[in-house]
């Protein structure tokens, strides 16, 4: 499996929007919030938006509040906010403001505020096991959706 096959694609749509929401919630894209981005689009399938789009101050992602989530299962819920605190730890800092949406994206889902250190475990377990010498962007973020999705799969 990959990560294309783990989610549909409006799904992954969804998980995308919600990744941008994260790398953009301190108004700063640093070069692993982009290189993640990056690697989430081309692992996802989803159109890669250029450098200038990806990075432009005047980006901004489509409003939590607008994303239309009631389509997605309970595993893609969690699975998505597995993949967003991945991203809010690409560049090894999670700031403020990226809590802050990870908090908003929990509500907006539906999940249980009990399960987000589980969620966020699984994503600083990859997270710490990255390294640029020895796992590509991509290799990474493929990997975490297709983890994340078996172990959530197996309860």
């Amino acid at each position: 499996m990959a990560a294309i096959d783990a989610l549909s694609l409006h799904s992954r749509s969804v998980l995308f929007e919600v990744m941008m929401n994260v790398a953009w919630a301190d108004r700063q894209l640093m070069p692993e919030e982009r290189q993640a981005a990056q690697a989430a689009a081309v692992s996802l399938g989803l159109v890669l938006p250029s450098e200038r789009d990806l990075t432009s101050p005047d980006h901004k992602p489509v409003p939590l509040a607008d994303l239309e989530v009631s389509h997605l299962t309970p595993r893609d819920r969690e699975l998505t906010l597995v993949c967003a605190a991945w991203m809010a730890i690409a560049d090894h800092d999670e700031q403020r403001e990226e809590t802050a949406v990870l908090e908003q994206l929990r509500a907006h889902l539906g999940v249980a505020p009990g399960r987000m250190p589980h969620l966020r475990a699984h994503a600083r377990g990859l997270r710490e096991r990255q390294t640029v010498d020895r796992t590509s962007w991509w290799r990474a973020f493929d990997r975490l959706v297709v983890e994340a999705a078996r172990s959530l799969d197996a309860g």
